[in-house]
């Protein structure tokens, strides 16, 4: 399953630097530049609306390996809600994945 990538992604739906979680570092995903919240793991789940029912799924990068099967980086995700049109991007806990996504 390849996720699609908006080729339109505004400022206007980041969001603000003002946040509870801190913000580390910075990260491509999409076609644009997004924020990652490199503290912050969790699935993606809009936090005003309270669910994940309305999310689109921006892009979608998995999480890298060492030879030894050990964890490099955890997987990241960006994603927008469509009830709210709110915009957020972080880690994923390593036992997520997009429906239908499979490595191999």
């Amino acid at each position: 399953m390849t996720t699609a990538r908006n080729t339109q992604i505004h400022s206007a739906h980041a969001r603000p630097l003002n946040t509870a979680r801190p913000l580390t570092r910075h990260s491509s995903l999409g076609s644009g530049i997004a924020t990652v919240e490199s503290e912050y793991v969790g699935k993606p789940t809009c936090e005003k609306c309270g669910t994940d029912e309305f999310i689109y799924l921006e892009s979608y990068v998995p999480p890298v390996f060492r030879r030894d099967g050990g964890v490099k980086t955890l997987g990241e995700v960006a994603y927008t809600c469509t009830r709210c049109e709110d915009f957020s991007a972080h880690s994923v806990p390593m036992s997520w994945a997009p429906p239908g996504w499979y490595l191999g």
